[in-house]
């Protein structure tokens, strides 16, 4: 099967002219109600048309039959799955953990014996002991993953963050699953990959194309405050882009020390947060937990060396790479195009642990 039409908006449905009112309706209710771009996959083979694929990220927080409920299709048919997107695997992983740990958290509250996963039923015990679960007479498990809210790139009062302003404490906004007990609400968030995203936020704002095809540079205020954060050169940075397809541009530099440190820290605090539980399934078998306390937060938001790749760290390419390191974990940034172009229109952030404690 070659599920490969992966639309990002209505008018790329109707601009590839193969289909019909019912198609844009899904995409329109999926991608409004859980505010994401690339809900559905789609085949133009005639044999494949009629079939609608929805993304397993969706599993934990609706069923086919409330989509159609809502949406009322005649035509199209719809099940669940990830179809030709880049990295499929990775989204079911985590829709799936989440699945399976709500389930696991409301078998052991009836004090069955058929968890999912035999791992899940240990941190789930350790949980309960350190938030009082088992002398509750209330326990209310509520799946949200597919709600978490987007975080952009905020400014504000000559700052940059991630999300609501200056806010930190952010249990409720990056919660898959909250439990309820008589002590009130425990924020679960979590991860289900080795790797993990930790922000994707949109640029063209403020990395703008023009202004590096004409100046060769970023005259924006907000683009220069961001790159000045990050120690970049906006120059280099515009050089990247503007000769991409023609003679590459491409330089290592140490940019640890023309960073804004007091800026950065500051950004990294308003992205990890506190105020909530983290659930990282690094493999199946290998479950870590703990409580984002804003010590930790502080403790993670240290960065220690930074090295900047125009151009790409491992091949010549139209993007930029920073890889900072902190006590705990390690940052990887890049600024590119993901929508095909040349120009950047993304910030992204990965991060990968390397202690828990």
């Amino acid at each position: 099967m070659a599920y490969d039409f992966i639309p990002q908006t209505v008018n790329d449905i109707k601009k590839a002219g193969v289909f019909g009112a019912e198609y844009e309706s899904v995409y329109t209710y999926l991608s409004e109600k859980y505010n994401r771009k690339d809900p559905i996959a789609l085949s133009k083979k005639p044999n494949e048309k009629r079939q609608i694929k929805v993304s397993r990220g969706f599993q934990s927080v609706t069923t086919i039959k409330d989509i159609q409920k809502a949406v009322k299709t005649d035509i199209v048919k719809l099940s669940f799955g990830e179809g030709s997107r880049g990295g499929r695997g990775i989204q079911n992983k985590g829709g799936q953990f989440e699945v399976d740990l709500t389930d696991d958290l409301e078998t052991w509250w009836k004090d069955g014996s058929r968890y999912k996963s035999k791992f899940t039923e240990k941190i789930i015990e350790e949980m309960a002991k350190q938030y009082g679960w088992n002398k509750s007479k209330k326990f209310d498990v509520d799946n949200a993953g597919g709600l978490n809210q987007r975080r952009p790139l905020v400014f504000q009062s000559g700052q940059i963050f991630i999300g609501k302003g200056g806010d930190q404490n952010i249990g409720s906004t990056v919660t898959d699953i909250t439990v309820t007990s008589d002590k009130g609400p425990v924020y679960l968030s979590l991860k289900a990959t080795g790797t993990v995203t930790f922000f994707n936020a949109g640029v063209t704002k403020y990395l703008i194309a023009d202004e590096m095809k004409k100046f060769n540079t970023i005259k924006n205020p907000q683009g220069k405050a961001l790159l000045k954060m990050l120690g970049l050169n906006p120059t280099k940075l515009a050089t990247v882009f503007n000769q991409y397809g023609g003679k590459a541009f491409r330089e290592k530099e140490n940019v640890f020390g023309k960073m804004d440190k007091a800026m950065f820290i500051n950004f990294l605090k308003s992205g990890i947060g506190y105020g909530y539980h983290y659930v990282h399934a690094k493999k199946p078998s290998e479950i870590h937990h703990f409580a984002m306390t804003k010590a930790f937060m502080n403790k993670l938001a240290q960065p220690r060396s930074a090295i900047a790749y125009y151009g790409g760290k491992t091949s010549a390419g139209k993007r930029v790479d920073i890889d900072i390191d902190t006590p705990n974990i390690m940052l990887k940034i890049n600024i590119r195009n993901k929508q095909g172009g040349v120009y950047p229109s993304h910030i992204m952030c990965d991060y990968i642990f390397k202690s828990y404690k």
